[in-house]
């Protein structure tokens, strides 16, 4: 009986040791994470560096060309690389349409309010 009441303090101890170990660890992983707090905390405070360009208020376009379209339509439909070479407009003016498409339905989802539009160049 005595050795088993042994056993028994002995294993509480080495469970007590563990613990203290752990919560040893929690702590140590706690002050690391407040000191990343701080250290972000006061970043948020810093004003953001923002380029000349866009210091007054004008209307912000974003630009996408699409530098690939008979191959990304031919990634698409097995026929387009054959109208690519008849009509290369053609299958270009079909990739931008679609990726407007995309783009609007993205930007819906995403509850972004945009006028998605193709600009053609001289």
């Amino acid at each position: 009986m005595m050795i088993a009441i042994l056993v028994v303090l002995v294993l509480n101890l080495v469970v007590l040791l563990a613990l203290l170990r752990y919560a040893r660890g929690i702590r140590r992983r706690n002050a690391e994470m407040a000191e990343l707090v701080a250290v972000t905390t006061a970043e948020v405070g810093k004003p953001v560096a923002v380029e000349p360009q866009f210091k007054d208020a004008k209307e912000r376009l974003i630009t996408i060309e699409i530098l690939n379209p008979a191959e990304l339509a031919a990634t698409h439909n097995k026929y387009s690389g054959v109208a690519g070479a008849v009509a290369p407009g053609l299958i270009r003016k079909i990739v931008y349409d679609r990726t407007v498409q995309i783009l609007r339905e993205q930007l819906v989802a995403q509850g972004v309010q945009a006028d998605v539009r193709i600009h053609v160049g001289a």
